[in-house]
């Protein structure tokens, strides 16, 4: 007897996951989730090493209860469902040798001495008259190296500090390791707009990711089933409609498809012949994010910062996630991450990437003199796809793939290569806020309270 589901969802990634508890638990639709690996949440899954609970790489909720997930949580489960979420502490800045408070607040802004009061004039000036209330969609095909020189010349910026910060608030928000040329201002923008709105700009759930995937997974299974190691060998469709999707020579029916796949490695579920070749060529020739981020489970605690520490030549994002929430880690160990935007060419050169872990590690014994002493074990990995979309000029949200097909009935995508709006990881949590919400005007559906 041929299986029927009301949704099946391809991939369980942390879009899927999100946008498959909405559909299960929220609307009610009988929903099967199929994961080829035996791993729930994708690149924010989770593994457990002597004791450490530690993440597939550096992983915050930015914007925290002004975030997609806190909104799915509340607002499209069926009932307002709490995430409990740690405020991440103040940011700090390593650059040229010293540590600074990194201004990501007004009031940091007020105290932080990387600035001199010339240049927190400056900057306050561009914050106000430039950011607070500029026009974002004028501003996504522009680029930030652009508007940058642009404010350099209108406010007579000298070069040092003011470019400096600008230019690693930029690599942070739109994860990236330079490319200023090429990144959209209007997504830098927003991602300011936005981090001033939630007053919190990140946050780490309560116990980590574990906690967090395991609760999304039961909200789907409550309507619906999960199936692990299961590969979907194509999405079935007939007159320009999905009818369903095969595993082997087995079929399951279903009038919607979600695929959470990056958008660059769709086709190898569905036929590349059945859509233009402008949506192929948008899919095929996105550019991920790559990196190398490298874990360290230390033996004892070196650090009591608890936000993002950001330094600048080489730039990096990193934390003491043990710090945010001592659950993760072995009591009186600490658990440290480092990631170092790269580009995908030196990622995948083995000589090349070698020199970028030694040069981090060289970085890290000047910003915790000692810390080589300290690591009980460390992991680096080299990662070639770490968000699946940079925000260039070329592939900012509007100009991504949407989360509808335009061309097959029944079909839709979540994941952090579709236009859901942001940058870097948040991207595949908004995507799946849009997907949710666009099913549920194409079929008229309300959430069940």
């Amino acid at each position: 007897m041929t299986e029927e589901y009301d949704c099946i969802i391809v991939g369980a990634g942390i879009g899927g996951l999100l946008t498959g508890a909405a559909l299960s638990r929220g609307l009610g639709l009988k929903t099967l989730i199929l994961e080829k690996t035996g791993v729930l949440g994708g690149r924010s899954g989770v593994i457990e090493k002597e004791g450490f609970l530690v993440d597939n790489g550096l992983h915050v909720i930015r914007y925290c209860k002004k975030s997609p997930t806190v909104t799915i949580f509340k607002k499209l489960l069926g009932k307002k469902e709490k995430v409990e979420l740690i405020n991440l502490g103040d940011a700090k800045f390593f650059s040229g040798g010293e540590w600074y408070d990194y201004p990501l607040s007004a009031a940091t802004i007020e105290t932080t001495t990387f600035f001199n009061e010339e240049e927190r004039e400056q900057f306050k000036r561009i914050l106000g008259e430039e950011i607070i209330g500029a026009k974002v969609d004028e501003l996504f095909d522009k680029s930030v190296k652009d508007w940058i020189d642009e404010m350099e010349k209108k406010y007579e910026i000298k070069p040092g500090p003011a470019r400096i910060f600008l230019e690693a608030l930029s690599k942070l928000i739109l994860v990236s390791y330079g490319n200023l040329d090429k990144l959209s201002m209007g997504e830098l923008i927003a991602g300011i707009q936005l981090g001033l709105k939630a007053v919190k700009t990140s946050c780490y759930p309560a116990g980590g990711w574990r906690p967090l995937i395991e609760n999304l997974a039961k909200k789907i299974e409550s309507n619906g089933e999960i199936r692990k190691n299961t590969k979907v060998d194509k999405v079935i469709v007939e007159d320009k409609k999905v009818v369903g999707a095969q595993i082997g020579d087995k079929t399951i029916k279903s009038k919607i498809v979600v695929v959470d796949i990056p958008a660059q490695e769709i086709f190898n579920v569905l036929d590349e012949e059945l859509f233009s070749k402008d949506f192929v060529e948008k899919c095929k020739s996105l550019i991920p994010t790559a990196g190398i981020s490298i874990d360290y489970g230390l033996k004892e605690k070196i650090s009591e910062l608890n936000g993002m520490i950001l330094s600048s030549d080489p730039f990096t994002m990193s934390n003491f996630t043990s710090n945010i929430d001592p659950t993760i880690a072995p009591e009186g160990k600490q658990l440290y991450t480092i990631f170092q935007p790269t580009p995908v060419d030196v990622v995948s050169d083995k000589e090349k990437s070698d020199e970028v872990v030694e040069n981090i590690e060289k970085l890290l014994e000047e910003m915790f003199p000692g810390f080589s002493e300290k690591v009980q074990w460390r992991r680096a990995v080299k990662r070639r796809m770490v968000d699946g979309a940079v925000p260039f000029i070329t592939q900012h949200r509007n100009k991504r793939p949407s989360v509808k097909s335009d061309e097959i009935e029944g079909l839709y995508f979540t994941g952090d290569t579709y236009n859901g709006p942001g940058t870097g990881g948040e991207i595949a949590h908004a995507s799946a806020e849009l997907c949710i919400k666009t099913i549920m005007k194409d079929l008229n559906l309300a959430i069940i309270k």
